[in-house]
């Protein structure tokens, strides 16, 4: 994370730090991400309260194995795996719901393409 850039990755609201009971919902929620390998997560993730509930809404319960989304099987290693910081526990998205959850984030440059699940644009010319 970088101290100029405290805002949710999602809303783009500014954040200045935790919920309190005098800031509720304005808070941060820091989270990470990897795909299988825990050596090559970032751990910049970060959401506002209200975008972080959304997005727990929209993923549902964790299963080991399965996307959290569609419920289809993944493998551990063919996943992205999302985890609120200090949580071991991941959420598990398959390809198409991992590319679709880090496309929204706004921190997240160049996009992926969905169908082929590689950087998409020109940024290798």
């Amino acid at each position: 994370m970088t101290v100029a850039d405290l805002r949710c990755d999602l809303c783009g609201a500014f954040l200045s730090g935790p919920p309190t009971s005098s800031t509720p919902g304005r808070g941060a929620v820091r989270f990470l991400y990897h795909p299988g390998d825990f050596l090559l997560k970032d751990d910049s993730g970060l959401m506002c309260s209200p975008c972080w509930d959304r997005t727990m809404e929209k993923l549902g319960a964790r299963r080991m194995g399965h996307c959290c989304v569609c419920g289809i099987e993944v493998e551990h290693s063919r996943s992205v795996h999302l985890h609120e910081s200090g949580d071991p526990m991941p959420w598990q998205l398959c390809s198409r719901h991992g590319v679709e959850f880090l496309n929204q984030l706004r921190t997240v440059e160049p996009k992926l393409d969905p169908d082929t699940l590689k950087l998409s644009g020109d940024w290798e010319h």
